[in-house]
């Protein structure tokens, strides 16, 4: 196959062998540059430069990841954990209520903390009207037993609120 081909090629005159490489000649710098170059390198040396690594800026990356991701998570379950409060405070008063107390009271407190409990759903910013409540009902559950005038004042309070938030409050939770 070779020799097909070889045919087919027009003949080569001249010397068929390449010539050797040519070595460039060598460059002479100027005298300010080496004496530069030779300072610089007393400084630092040219391969342990002060720039960080690839593996330092990726962890760097990561690391910043890490941290945001735990802001959100940190704020998400502060925000949980508050209205879990307050949701064992309206359980542990309606539990610790006297046994004395009529029902219509005690149906009366109900009603007003889970009326209450809707109204601060849908505000913007509950964490004052529901830290208020918190201390009256912390105030009453001091001493582990809640009087009728405790019993009184909670629902005052509430029904104050109540009747500052008109038309946006439900009757009952469903």
């Amino acid at each position: 196959m070779n020799e097909e081909n070889n045919e087919k090629l027009p003949p080569v005159e001249g010397d068929v062998e390449s010539p050797a490489p040519v070595k460039p000649e060598k460059v002479e710098l100027p005298a300010e540059f080496i004496a530069a170059r030779a300072s610089q390198a007393t400084k630092t040396s040219w391969d342990s430069s002060s720039r960080p690594g690839k593996w330092s800026t990726i962890g760097c990356g990561l690391g910043i990841v890490v941290l945001v991701s735990a802001l959100f998570a940190g704020s998400s379950l502060l925000r949980k954990t508050v209205w879990a409060g307050y949701s064992g405070t309206g359980a542990r008063l309606v539990a610790n209520l006297p046994g004395d107390l009529p029902p219509g009271e005690r149906m009366r407190l109900t009603r007003n903390i889970d009326r209450f409990t809707a109204m601060i759903k849908l505000q913007k910013d509950p964490y004052e009207a529901m830290g208020e409540y918190q201390r009256l009902a912390r105030e009453a559950m001091e001493d582990h037993v809640i009087s009728r005038d405790e019993v009184e004042e909670i629902n005052l309070y509430l029904e104050e609120q109540l009747g500052e938030a008109t038309g946006s409050v439900p009757y009952s939770m469903p």
